[in-house]
């Protein structure tokens, strides 16, 4: 599928036609998904759901999903980070939080935890401060610095984020995320890695062996730092590198090896030194 989908693409983008691909894509899913959505949000009535554009934009246009995975991928994330995460109130930041369908979920697991989400969608962050309770949103800009202190967080995690982000962006947003947790804190974050290779063409396979990075713009619009259709891809041996001086590996997952963890997605659990 993926090798299709990367042909499609590549037509529609010859054709100067990003746009009318993307519009075909949103309309498609969203009719796709249509009955069982209305009947999702039938059964559940007082569940706040964002705006189709929005979960389009940041996930899965599939009512469903977005709850069931957000709440799986909160529990997750708390289950691995538990042994570094000792203190009675942790303060944890969901960096690029979107919709927040994961850091809703974090309060079921970790009771007594200050929780932040972050994105850089402001209008995302406005319907997360008027529809999702007890989080502490807020809008920052695409390239930091944050507002945040340092050594603020006992925790951030950032899934789907550097898998958006140019060379340039991951390495300084490396650099600020060490800035604001704590020492000895943790840093969760996903890459695409092994198992999204498919998705290449063969000389683009070719320069991310080469370099360890390589980044492919499907956008409608190149000037939005990390649109969900500018797609990073990073060797592990190139990522680790970008990290060494800020952070060690308590654990790698390999998204090939491990393709439940992340959806497929290389899963890395680090420690600011």
């Amino acid at each position: 599928m993926a090798g299709i989908k990367k042909y499609i693409k590549r037509f529609f983008e010859q054709l100067q036609l990003n746009a009318v691909l993307k519009t075909m894509h949103f309309n498609g899913v969203k009719a796709w998904y249509y009955f069982s959505n209305q009947s999702f949000k039938k059964a559940n009535p007082l569940l706040a759901i964002p705006d189709s554009n929005y979960l389009f934009e940041t996930y899965q246009l599939n009512y469903k999903k977005y709850f069931e995975q957000g709440k799986l991928a909160a529990k997750e994330i708390c289950l691995w980070t538990e042994p570094y995460l000792q203190m009675e109130v942790p303060t944890i930041l969901d960096w690029g939080c979107g919709t927040g369908r994961v850091i809703q979920h974090v309060h079921s697991f970790a009771p007594y935890a200050l929780l932040y989400g972050a994105d850089s969608n402001v209008a995302m962050i406005e319907w997360n401060s008027k529809n999702i309770a007890g989080i502490h949103f807020t809008g920052i800009q695409p390239m930091p610095p944050t507002t945040y202190p340092s050594k603020y967080f006992n925790l951030v995690f950032g899934i789907s984020v550097f898998t958006h982000l140019s060379k340039s962006a991951t390495i300084e947003w490396i650099i600020e995320l060490h800035r604001i947790i704590q020492t000895d804190g943790i840093l969760l974050v996903t890459t695409h890695g092994s198992f999204f290779m498919p998705q290449l063409f063969a000389p683009e396979k070719k320069q991310l062996h080469e370099t360890g990075f390589f980044s492919k713009s499907f956008s409608v619009n190149n000037n939005i730092v990390g649109d969900r259709n500018d797609t990073s891809y990073h060797t592990q041996t190139f990522f680790e590198d970008l990290i060494s001086a800020y952070f060690k590996i308590v654990s790698f997952y390999d998204g090939s090896k491990y393709p439940e963890k992340m959806g497929g997605q290389d899963l890395w659990i680090l420690q600011k030194k």
